[in-house]
């Protein structure tokens, strides 16, 4: 009787680790994508600046609430400037240097974060970017992982300002032009 349990056991078993490599190779089914909410606009990213851009600071002093706007700047301002899970992220002015422009890369592991700079100063150059749907919330996507933009990269972006509570400086990008010949490309990793 021991002798048939045992060998049940071991068939059962045998079995078992036959079976457990094939089951768990197979990936789990990946739910529907909603293209208004998971995917970036198809017309985001141009190939020309936009028309009368200017610097972080100048568009923060002169623009008002609910204005079209076209701003240049570098992605960054914290230790991770991309909201994770949202297309939402914070730009700089391109007059405030990083720790990198400075010649200071090794006192500061992520040069993003403009650690070298006054944080109160710092704020006042920043903006934030919403990447939104038509409903004009920011897409349920993280523009870290996509890949299409980096911490540090110079950039445009054209689009229109929010009207918000607070003093915070929003634009709903409409357009995001990657500037060419970034002093900084070779530095960044």
């Amino acid at each position: 009787m021991k002798s048939l349990r045992t060998q049940f056991k071991l068939i059962v078993t045998i079995a078992l680790l036959c079976i457990a490599p094939i089951a768990c190779d197979q990936s789990a089914p990946t739910p529907p994508k909603n293209a208004t909410n998971s995917a970036l606009p198809k017309d985001l990213f141009v190939t020309q600046e936009p028309a009368g851009a200017a610097g972080v600071l100048k568009v923060r002093q002169s623009a008002k609430a609910g204005d079209h706007v076209a701003m240049i700047g570098r992605i960054g301002g914290s230790e991770k400037p991309f909201v994770s899970n949202r297309a939402v992220f914070t730009m700089v002015d391109a007059s405030v240097k990083t720790c990198l422009e400075m010649g200071d890369a090794a006192h500061c592991p992520t040069p993003a974060d403009y650690c070298c700079e006054d944080s109160t100063e710092l704020a006042k150059s920043m903006a934030s970017v919403n990447i939104t749907d038509k409903s004009g919330k920011p897409l349920a996507i993280s523009l870290a992982a996509d890949g299409s933009l980096k911490p540090l990269m110079w950039i445009t972006v054209e689009g229109t300002l929010q009207p918000t509570d607070g003093g915070a400086f929003i634009v709903n990008a409409d357009h995001i032009y990657k500037m060419p010949n970034d002093p900084l490309a070779s530095k960044l990793k």
